[in-house]
């Protein structure tokens, strides 16, 4: 059992290492000046110890301990530049890209929320969408396309959940992400939605995602044949946003 075990964590490893470098490859193709800011990230750290190391007239066990503490540091900080560097490289890959927010809504799950993986409502002249997701705060409304075609199915949507909450003040968000006045970057709609404080208690989040998923599957918008969850995303670029 042992040598499995062995096995086990030689393959995870392998595979933590597989994933950086696959991240890493697809940065550094929208990012030219990525290897050279994780060499100085790598570096600065370890001559700054060196430097301590000189100042402190440290003995030969001491500076070697300073030395591998830089090395550390600077290797954490050469991640950490490139998994900055490569949030900024997807996101502008996203931009513009119909249903971009399903690649960024999907990884919301550890963070409280949840979102439908198909959207609730697509628009068969302007494939204007809407996806309904929701967390703690309440009811998220996330829409591409025309902000005033949105908000007149918008409207319908709030309508419908009246309709299923007499009475209730659950509060409902609306984000509508493009670019512009009053749309939210593709960038920012992640922080747009967590933001928000906490107004429900574990319990009636999950009698409410019962109540949702219920008229969901009674009423559905989607046209066939249109799915735009369907894009060509890097799942492990946007895996580590969380």
């Amino acid at each position: 059992m042992a040598w499995k075990t062995t096995e086990s964590k030689k393959k995870k490893h392998s595979g933590t290492l597989g994933q950086l470098w696959t991240i890493y490859k697809y940065t550094a193709k929208g990012n030219k000046a990525l290897p050279w800011l994780m060499l100085l990230g790598f570096l600065v750290p370890v001559a700054l110890f060196i430097i301590l190391s000189i100042c402190l007239h440290a003995n030969v066990l001491l500076w070697i301990l300073y030395v591998l503490c830089g090395v550390l540091l600077g290797a954490v900080l050469a991640v950490f530049i490139l998994t900055r560097i490569s949030d900024r490289v997807g996101y502008k890959q996203l931009e513009n890209q119909p249903g971009a927010s399903a690649a960024i809504l999907a990884n919301l799950g550890r963070n409280g929320f949840e979102f439908s993986q198909e959207p609730v409502w697509v628009s068969r002249k302007t494939r204007d969408t809407i996806w309904r997701g929701t967390g703690r705060p309440g009811i998220f409304l996330i829409g591409e396309g025309d902000k005033q075609r949105l908000n007149i199915e918008m409207n319908h949507q709030e309508a419908m959940i009246h309709r299923l909450f007499p009475g209730s003040k659950i509060k409902i968000y609306r984000i509508y992400v493009g670019q512009g006045e009053g749309y939210t970057p593709i960038a920012k709609l992640r922080g747009q939605i967590i933001k928000h404080a906490a107004r429900l208690t574990k319990m009636e989040l999950h009698n409410l995602n019962g109540r949702l998923q219920t008229m969901q599957t009674k009423q559905s918008n989607v046209p066939h044949g249109i799915d735009p969850n369907r894009l060509k995303v890097n799942s492990r670029m946007m895996r580590h946003r969380n």
